[in-house]
C-alpha cells in the first residue's frame, strides 16, 4: 500500500501520461514505475487470497463474508461517496494547462480559436511547449487536427511536433484524424513520418479507428462541442483510408447515427473512472465472490493433499508462469505490467491475471508451510529480478535501455515479453515474502502501527498527491528533491490524521478492528 504512494508520486515526473505534468521529467520515474507497478499489486492479491483462505478455514464462509464486507465491501461504499469524488474534483482542477497561468490558457484558447499566428508566437515566445498537452491529455498536434485547424497543424510540424506524440489515451493526432475524418490533416501527418500502426490503450491503430460507427463517433464528438455531419465524416474517412493503403472497405457500416454504439457502451463500463485508485476493493469483492465457489471445490478436490513441492518451491514456476502469461497475453504489449481497470466492470484480463495471484495465495495457506520453503532463496531471486529480469524485460517492451535486438520474429518476441513480466512478478514476491521473514519474524509493535496505518494512507493519498504535484510542477527545482518531499510530506501528514483521527476512532474499527490507546 505504502508504495502505491511512491509510485503515484513519481507518475508527474515521468513521460507516461498522467494527470498532471511537471516540468522536470526523466525517464527514472518511468522505470520506477515499471519496476513497483510489475510486483506489488500481484503481491497484494496473493496476500489477500492467502488471508482469505484463513478466515475461510478460522470462521467459515458466513465468517469470512461478514468480516470482508466490513473491512471491504464497507471501505469501498464509503470511498465512493467521498474519495472518488474528491478524486474528480481535484483531477478537473489541476489538470489545467500549466506554464504560465491565464496567459497559457488564453494560448490554448487561441488553439481551439484556430488562430494560428498567435499560437505561433506563443511558441516563439515559450508561452507555451510543442509538445503541451491539454487538460484532457490532447497534444497542441492533435487538437489542431481533432478541430480542422489545417494550417495550424502545418505551423506545428514545421515548429518541430513531435507527429506520433501520444495522448492521455496513448493515441496519436493521426488516431484523432481517422477519427474525425480529417482527411487533409491525415495526409500531413502522414508525410511527416506519422505511424500508421501505432496502437492507443484501446489495441486500436489509425485503421481500426476509421471503422468506429457513426453513431458512436457523433456521440463522443459532440461532447467535446463538436457534431458532425454523417456523410462527410464517412468522406473524410474514405479519403484517409486511400492515404493508409486499406481502399474504402474500411468499414461496416454507418451504424445507427442516433445514439452511441457498443465502443462507447464498452468504454463506460470499462473505463469510465468509476472506482479510481480503489478498483482494488472492487477487483477484491468479485475475487471473494469467486472464492464461494472456490472453497468447496478445494474441499471436494482435497488440494491441501496436494504434493508441497507443486506450491511452496521454486518448481511452481513450472506452471505459474504459463498461467500468468495467458491474461498478460490480451493486455497492451507496450506495457510492463497489467493494464489499469478502474471502470465499473473489470476488465476481463486484468481480473483474470490478478485472480492467478489471489487464489495461489489461497492454495499456499492450505500447504501449510511452516518451514518457510516458499522464498527461502530470496537472497538469489530478488537480484535476478531486479538486476537481469527487469531490465531485460522492460527493454523488450519499451527499448527504455537498448540492450535487446531488435527482433525478427514478432511472435516470439511478444512470448518472451510476456514470458519476463510474468518471472519477474513471481521472483519479486517469491524474494519479498523470504526477506521479510528473514527479517520481520518477530511481532513488533512499529511494523504493526505501519501496517494499520497503511490502509487509510493509501485509501486518502491520491487526491493530495495530485495537489501537491499540481503546485510544484512549474518549479524548477530539481525532480528528486520535488519527488521525495511529496512522498514524505504527504505520508508524514496523513499518519497524522491515522494518529488523531483514524485510529482509535469509527473509521478505524471499520478499516482495522478495534484498537486500544497505550496507557
Amino acid at each position: 500500500m505504502l508504495l502505491g504512494i511512491v509510485l503515484h508520486a513519481a507518475l508527474s515526473f515521468s513521460p507516461i501520461p498522467w494527470t498532471v505534468k511537471d516540468s522536470q521529467q526523466s525517464d527514472f520515474y518511468s522505470v520506477l514505475f515499471a519496476a513497483l507497478h510489475g510486483f506489488r499489486m500481484p503481491l497484494f492479491f496473493m496476500l489477500s487470497g492467502f488471508f482469505t483462505a484463513m478466515l475461510w478455514r478460522k470462521r467459515g464462509l458466513g465468517g469470512l463474508i461478514k468480516q470482508r464486507l466490513k473491512r471491504i465491501g464497507l471501505p469501498l461504499f464509503l470511498g465512493c461517496l467521498t474519495i472518488v469524488p474528491a478524486m474528480w474534483a481535484v483531477s478537473s482542477f489541476v489538470s489545467r494547462p500549466s506554464s504560465g497561468g491565464s496567459q497559457n490558457a488564453a494560448v490554448w484558447e487561441a488553439v481551439v480559436a484556430g488562430d494560428t499566428e498567435r499560437v505561433r508566437t506563443a511558441l516563439e515566445n515559450d508561452e507555451i511547449a510543442v509538445d503541451a498537452v491539454s487538460q484532457d491529455g490532447a497534444s497542441l498536434l492533435t487538437v489542431a487536427v481533432f478541430l480542422g485547424h489545417t494550417e495550424m497543424v502545418e505551423m506545428l510540424l514545421e515548429t518541430g511536433a513531435d507527429v506520433n506524440q501520444r495522448n492521455g489515451d496513448q493515441g496519436t493526432a493521426l488516431h484523432s484524424a481517422a477519427f474525425i475524418g480529417r482527411a487533409e490533416e491525415a495526409a500531413l501527418l502522414l508525410r511527416a513520418g506519422a505511424d500508421a500502426d501505432a496502437v492507443d490503450a484501446n489495441g486500436q491503430t489509425p485503421k481500426d479507428v476509421l471503422k468506429i460507427d457513426f453513431g458512436t463517433t457523433n456521440f463522443i464528438a459532440t461532447t467535446f462541442g463538436l457534431p458532425l455531419d454523417e456523410q462527410t465524416l464517412m468522406v473524410g474517412r474514405s479519403e484517409i483510408a486511400n492515404q493508409l493503403g486499406v481502399g474504402d472497405d474500411f468499414g461496416s457500416g454507418s451504424g445507427v447515427a442516433e445514439g452511441p454504439g457498443w465502443k462507447t457502451v464498452e468504454a463506460l463500463l470499462f473505463q469510465f473512472p468509476v472506482f479510481m485508485h480503489l478498483w482494488f476493493l472492487w477487483f477484491l469483492c468479485w475475487l471473494i465472490a469467486a472464492f464461494l465457489i472456490y472453497a468447496p471445490l478445494a474441499d471436494a478436490l482435497k488440494l491441501r493433499k496436494l504434493p508441497s513441492w507443486l506450491v511452496c518451491s521454486p518448481l511452481s514456476l513450472l506452471w505459474l508462469i504459463p498461467l500468468t502469461m495467458l491474461p498478460l497475453s490480451h493486455m497492451n504489449p507496450n506495457g510492463f505490467g497489467p493494464e489499469p481497470s478502474i471502470g465499473l466492470l473489470p476488465l476481463p484480463s486484468v481480473l483474470a491475471y490478478y485472480a492467478v495471484f489471489f487464489f495461489f495465495g489461497a492454495l499456499y495457506w492450505d500447504m501449510d508451510d511452516a518451514d518457510g520453503r516458499l522464498g527461502r532463496a530470496w537472497a538469489i531471486s530478488l537480484p535476478i529480478a531486479v538486476f537481469l529480469v527487469f531490465p531485460i524485460g522492460l527493454d523488450w517492451v519499451s527499448g527504455t535501455f537498448g540492450i535487446v535486438p531488435t527482433q525478427q520474429d514478432h511472435s516470439l518476441h511478444a512470448l518472451a515479453a510476456l514470458f519476463l513480466q510474468a518471472l519477474f512478478a513471481w521472483l519479486m514476491i517469491f524474494g519479498s515474502i523470504g526477506l521479510c521473514r528473514r527479517l520481520m519474524s518477530r511481532e513488533s509493535r512499529t511494523m504493526r502501527y505501519i501496517s494499520d496505518s497503511s490502509y487509510w494512507l493509501y485509501l486518502v493519498h491520491l487526491p493530495l498527491v495530485l495537489l501537491a504535484q499540481w503546485f510544484v510542477r512549474d518549479s524548477t527545482v530539481p525532480a528528486f528533491v520535488k519527488f521525495a518531499g511529496i512522498t514524505i510530506v504527504i505520508s508524514a501528514f496523513l499518519l497524522l490524521t491515522y494518529q488523531f483521527g483514524v485510529r482509535y476512532t469509527l473509521i478505524g474499527r471499520i478499516l482495522n478492528g478495534p484498537r486500544q490507546r497505550n496507557s
